[in-house]
Formats: C-alpha cells, sequence, structure tokens
C-alpha cells in the first residue's frame, strides 16, 4: 500500500509539473511573459532541478531580467544551462563569467582556430548559436582574432547565420562563396546539431511528440473530434484529458517544431536577442562642413590661425557596420538566437559649398556598372552569396563595386527597403549625398517603422543642410520609438547643424546611454567635442569608438586630427595612415596626410598625397587649397595660381583663396593684381578685415609681411 501511495504521488508529480511546463509554453506563445514568469516560478518550487531551472532562466531573459537570470543559473552544469548563463552574463557585461561558461576547461587567452587546430565546437554548448556568442564576447574583449575564428566557426556549422557572416565582414573578412555553399547547408541540414536546444521546454515537448507515431492534421482533428463525442457522451474521463494535453501540445509544437528537428516547416517566432547592439562599424559618419573652407581650417599649421575650428571635416561615412539595433524588448523563444547592427565614420569634407551650384548627379549608377539583368535565385545559399558579395563589398570599401553586386540582386531583393538603406549608405561613403538621400527616401518611405539606418540618413541631411528634412526625420524617429539610439542621434544631429554644440552632446550621450557599444555615437560625440576644442574628451570618444570596432577608420581620422591641432605630427600620420590602410579609397584621408606630411616639411611627400586625393575626388575644394599652398612652398606660382583658379571657380565666395592669391602676386611683384584680390576678400571677409586692410597697406610699404600673415 505504501508502495502504490508513493507511485501514485510521483504521478500527480509528474502530472503537475507537465501542466505547469504546458502553461508557461502557452503563455510564451501569446506574449504573456509575467504570467509564465509566475507559473515558471511554481515549476522550480515544485522541483528543484537544472532543467527547472532553464525554463525560469528563460521566462526571465524573455522579461529583460538577466541579473534574475544570472542567480538562478550561477551554480548549474548543463550544456543548456552553461549557454544561457553565458547569455545572461553578456546582457549583464560579465564577459569573463561568459567565456568561462562557454569554454570551463580552456584557459581564457589561448585560443587559436585559424591556425589548423581542431574546432572547439565540443566545449561550446548550443553549436553554432554558442560559437556566435563566443564571437561576441571576444570582440567586446577586443580579442579581433578569436572573435573572427568564432564567427568562422559559427558559420561552418550553420551557414545560414547571416549576422555571424556581418560580423566577419566588419573584421575585414570576404570570399562569401566559401561561406556559403550547397555542400555546407546539405550538411547543415543533415546534421544532428541543427536539432540541438537550450530549451528544456521545447526539448520535452518535442521528445513526448516524438514518442508518438507522427500523423496529419486533418486525421488529429478526426481523433480529437471522436474524442469529444466520446466526451459528451461521458465515455471516460482520461480519455478526453489526455486528448487534449495532445492537442495543446501539437499546438505548441508548430512554434517549437524548427529546434525539435521535426518535419513542419514553420518558422520559429521567439528569440532572446542578446545583442546589446553593435559595433557597425560601428561606422559612423563624422560631418565636415561641405566644402566651407575657413581661414583655420586652410592653413597649413592649423594652431596658427582658427584653423581648429572645422573639426568635423573628415573622410565620409564608415559603412561596414549595420545593420541596425534590434528592439531589445523582443520576446524569448525556446530557441535562441540573436541579431544586430549599427555604426558611423568620420564625415566627408568634400561637398559644395553655400553659393556653388552643385554637379547634378544622375539618379542611377554609372551604366558601366549595371550588369544584365539579374538570374533568378533557386535556393537559400545562392541568395546568400549575392547578398554576401554586395555586402563584404561595402565592408571594404569598394564602394563602386558593391553598388554594382546590389544592382544585380533579383529585384523582389533590390527594392527591398533593407537592401535600399546599404545602398544609400555606399553613395553616401563616396560622397554622392544626393544619390545617397534618394535610396534613404525610398527605403523609409516604404517601411516608416525602421529605424535602422537613420543615423546614416540624418548624417546625409546634415552634409547637404536641409534642415527642415532633418527635423522632420528626427521627429518621425522620436515618434516611433524614445528607446532607439538611432532617434537620439537624429535629433543631436539637427542641433549640430543649427551649430548647438552642447545640446547636440546630450542627445549624442543619450544614444550612448541606450547602446554603450555604439560606435557611430561615440565618434559623432567626438566631433562635437573637436568642435569645442575638447581634445582630451574627443580623444576618449574616439578611442571608445575603437574599442567596439577597431575598423573605424573614422575615430582613426578623429585620432589623427586631433594630433594634427596639437602638432603631433608623427603621431598624426600615423593615424592617418592605419586609417588609409582601412579604407585606401577615402580622398579626404590622403588630404589630411598630405597636410601633416605639409607641417613636416616633407614638401614632395605632401604632394604625392594631395595628387592622390585629387585623383579619388578632382572636386576636393580642401585639397586644391593645401596643394597651393604647398605649391607656393615649393616655389611654384605658376602651378599654384592655376590651382587657385580653379577652386575659385567652385568656391567663389571663401576669402583665404583670394587673399593667398594676393599674396602669391605680391610675391612676385604684381602689386596691382594683389591689391585687386585683395579687396575681393575684404568684400566677402568681415570677421578678418584688419588682417586683410594690413596686407592690402603691406602693398605700399617696402615691409615684407608680418609673420601673422605668411602663407
Amino acid at each position: 500500500a505504501e508502495y502504490m501511495g508513493n507511485k501514485e504521488m510521483e504521478e500527480e508529480g509528474n502530472t503537475l509539473e507537465q501542466q505547469l511546463l504546458q502553461a508557461v509554453s502557452e503563455s510564451l506563445q501569446n506574449y504573456l511573459v509575467a504570467n509564465a514568469v509566475f507559473l515558471a516560478e511554481r515549476l522550480l518550487a515544485e522541483r528543484d532541478c537544472e532543467d527547472h531551472r532553464n525554463v525560469l532562466a528563460e521566462c526571465y531573459l524573455a522579461e529583460q531580467k538577466p541579473y534574475k537570470a544570472y542567480e538562478v543559473l550561477k551554480e548549474c552544469r548543463s550544456d543548456a544551462n552553461r549557454y544561457l548563463f553565458a547569455v545572461a552574463c553578456f546582457k549583464l557585461n560579465k564577459l569573463k563569467e561568459a567565456e568561462r561558461a562557454l569554454q570551463p576547461h580552456q584557459e581564457i587567452g589561448q585560443r587559436t582556430l585559424l591556425g589548423g587546430m581542431v574546432p572547439r565546437t565540443e566545449n561550446v554548448p548550443n553549436g553554432a548559436s554558442g560559437l556566435y556568442l563566443l564571437g561576441q564576447i571576444n570582440e567586446r574583449q577586443q580579442q579581433w582574432s578569436s572573435a573572427k575564428e568564432a564567427y568562422l566557426q559559427a558559420l561552418e556549422l550553420n551557414p545560414t547565420l547571416w549576422c555571424a557572416y556581418e560580423r566577419v565582414c566588419r573584421l575585414g573578412h570576404e570570399l562569401p562563396n566559401k561561406i556559403f555553399n550547397e555542400t555546407k547547408m546539405l550538411r547543415f541540414e543533415a546534421s544532428g546539431r541543427r536539432n540541438a536546444s537550450c530549451s528544456f521546454i521545447a526539448t520535452s515537448i518535442s521528445r513526448t511528440l516524438r514518442s508518438s507515431p507522427q500523423r496529419s492534421a486533418k486525421k488529429q482533428m478526426e481523433e480529437e473530434g471522436e474524442a469529444e463525442q466520446t466526451q459528451a457522451g461521458g465515455g471516460g474521463g482520461n480519455a478526453s484529458s489526455g486528448t487534449k494535453v495532445s492537442r495543446g501540445l501539437n499546438t505548441y509544437n508548430l512554434k517549437a517544431s524548427i529546434i525539435s528537428g521535426s518535419n513542419q516547416s514553420v518558422v520559429n517566432s521567439f528569440t532572446i536577442n542578446f545583442d546589446e547592439g553593435s559595433s557597425i562599424s560601428s561606422m559612423r559618419v563624422s560631418r565636415a562642413q561641405p566644402g566651407s573652407i575657413t581661414a583655420g581650417s586652410l592653413s597649413p599649421n592649423p594652431n596658427l590661425t582658427q584653423a581648429g575650428k572645422s573639426g568635423r571635416k573628415a573622410p565620409p561615412p564608415q559603412a561596414g557596420q549595420q545593420g541596425g539595433q534590434q528592439d531589445q524588448r523582443q520576446m524569448a523563444s525556446f530557441s535562441i538566437y540573436s541579431g544586430q547592427g549599427q555604426g558611423q565614420g568620420p564625415g566627408q569634407g568634400q561637398g559644395q559649398a553655400q553659393g556653388v551650384p552643385q554637379q547634378k548627379s544622375s539618379p542611377h549608377v554609372n551604366i558601366s556598372l549595371v550588369g544584365p539583368s539579374p538570374a533568378p535565385v533557386k535556393d537559400l545559399m545562392g541568395l546568400l552569396v549575392r547578398l554576401g558579395q554586395a555586402y563584404s563589398h561595402m565592408c571594404l570599401y569598394m564602394m563602386e563595386e558593391a553598388i554594382s553586386f546590389f544592382q544585380q540582386l533579383p529585384p523582389k531583393h533590390f527594392n527591398s527597403s533593407w537592401t535600399k538603406v546599404l545602398v544609400g549608405r555606399c553613395y553616401l561613403e563616396t560622397t554622392r549625398y544626393s544619390e545617397a538621400e534618394r535610396y534613404f527616401a525610398e527605403a523609409f518611405q516604404m517601411e516608416p517603422y525602421r529605424l535602422e539606418g537613420l543615423e546614416y540618413y540624418s548624417t546625409c541631411l546634415w552634409h547637404l543642410k536641409k534642415g527642415v528634412d532633418l527635423a522632420y526625420v528626427a521627429n518621425a524617429a522620436l515618434e516611433r520609438s524614445l528607446y532607439a539610439p538611432e532617434s537620439w542621434i537624429c535629433v543631436g544631429n539637427c542641433f549640430s547643424l543649427q551649430k548647438e554644440h552642447e545640446n547636440a552632446l546630450k542627445f549624442f550621450s543619450r544614444a550612448i546611454q541606450l547602446n554603450p557599444t555604439f560606435a557611430y555615437a561615440h565618434c559623432l560625440c567626438g566631433h562635437e567635442y573637436v568642435y569645442n576644442e575638447d581634445w582630451a574628451r574627443a580623444k576618449r570618444c574616439f578611442e571608445q569608438a575603437l574599442s567596439y570596432d577597431i575598423r573605424n577608420y573614422n575615430a582613426w581620422w578623429g585620432l589623427g586630427n586631433i594630433c594634427l591641432k596639437q602638432e603631433k605630427f608623427d603621431k598624426a600620420a600615423d593615424h592617418f595612415s592605419h586609417a588609409l590602410s582601412i579604407n585606401g579609397k577615402n580622398p579626404v584621408l590622403y588630404t589630411y596626410l598630405g597636410m601633416t606630411m605639409a607641417c613636416k616639411d616633407a614638401l614632395e611627400e605632401a604632394l604625392r598625397n594631395f595628387e592622390k586625393a585629387e585623383m579619388l575626388d578632382k572636386n576636393n575644394v580642401l585639397n586644391k587649397f593645401q596643394k597651393a599652398n604647398v605649391l607656393v612652398r615649393m616655389g611654384h606660382f605658376d602651378l599654384a595660381l592655376k590651382e587657385l583658379d580653379r577652386l575659385r571657380l567652385l568656391m567663389p565666395r571663401e576669402s583665404p583663396i583670394p587673399v593667398l592669391m594676393g599674396k602669391i602676386y605680391k610675391k612676385l611683384g604684381k602689386n596691382d593684381k594683389a591689391h585687386y584680390f585683395f579687396n575681393i576678400a575684404l568684400d566677402l571677409e568681415s570677421k578678418e578685415s584688419q588682417k586683410i586692410k594690413g596686407l592690402i597697406e603691406s602693398l605700399h610699404t617696402q615691409n615684407e609681411f608680418n609673420e601673422d600673415f605668411e602663407l
């Protein structure tokens, strides 16, 4: 009798646990997270085991309370719980603990996979997803090589893991054909790892379902109907109860099928986004005044004049980074995957000045880049290869090639909002702001709810000085979400365009508060501090951006610009050279390296850099002016005057140009022409009128220029 009593109690306990488990899964399916948490806590109170802790931790993560999941899983040792514990640690920025959870028996700091070593997939739980998480942890710790290896291992196991490919591209990898191929896809589909899950809910229900033969949906409905008729006729309560449980389990299985490995092709609708945001590179676009030239910014020595005030005269936006940040309040699922993205790079200093008509640009790519009609995509690997080619070229700053690959996509994918945002970034990177604006506008007209990419759109409008449009975009973004960093980037750009740098800093700081790993926001803060000549804080911002994205050439440019203004020319040259090693097709980087060489009196090398910049962008006005300065110092006055004549056509209302021409004619003894150009400069410039009058008076004396007026 005692044995029978214990058996009955055990069966009752199993029934209660099964019912609680079923109720938790139904609550999560219907986004009733608070109810799922309550029921999961009752489940753990009924019997404390690792499986039940796994269920409760999933609910806590779905509730966006990783600190609770951390405490629940702290003593657990199963593979599923190690993975969930690592997710919680990653969200709490406990990176060392997260790494130890994924690799408990491996000494940290001694991991290399690219040298032909055996993959470490045996120690990392949850297969490709675990390796992807490990890569994010390594990347956050600035272990770039280990992060890249982990991402590549994740793609070996799961070639559909596009988020890992994005990360690899931002770290400088290419060759999508080697990553996305049919062989890997077949191996992935046949692999048992595909069925791995860190969710006890999905695993236990899947196990229950697999214990009985599969039936068609029609037959199942017929059987359920018969059972209900039996119940109505008084034909046994136990059969009726079993039928109801079976129906509930199969309903849940539609959601968990992709994890359980069943033959149903329904996509899992619950995911845990353990990535707090990227590091696109973070990519970030700093803003140079489009084409504006001040006496300081054009001076060969930035500290002798007002040169330093145009702190945003920088290279175009850094492309890489991506994708935008997903909503962190996404519901957790019974399988844990991740998505992410974002970033921004230095600003372009090659735009048109006020009063100068901008060149009309074709709304389409050069016809030579457009290939034949795109071939249809037959399978997922074929689509990912073509997307991967375009994305990897964009991350390598091969923008013309990237645009060409994007245009070779099937129309359905090329006309998607995601693709149009990336094409807009490619045009923004090449300083073709009008085309970039058109693609951005189309993308956000198609999907007004898309906030990922708005940081680049707002920067594009910043360059075009379209304050009204920028204010509209910022207001629309705030209406969509007050918790998206992109919204506050747009607001900050609005204030920056109005030269309200303190207010801009507040909003950029808010974006960083929402996503501390947003490299683009850190760079924007750095540029605002440069405007305020707060070099120490600007340097910290650029260094912080590099800690999240080592290939953020915009941040390298920012550090070099600070060193240039502080007359630390050797360090400035190193930083500019590093930026060029990342993006060798940016004309502004060559211009600034040339300015640095000129300050070091390496005039020949400076001239070579100016010529390289001119090959990439013939209308780079800053480059032309600095090149003219170097030609004057080398004694090539005629060549300098030719450069300045061409520059005057592009920038007719910039006083430093006629001032320099007047000085050259003074050197040549042509005082009449010198007087003519000084008068032109006097009409254009009011702030420097006293200096210009001093130059005019010097034409009638035997004295040479004062030191302040030297070229």
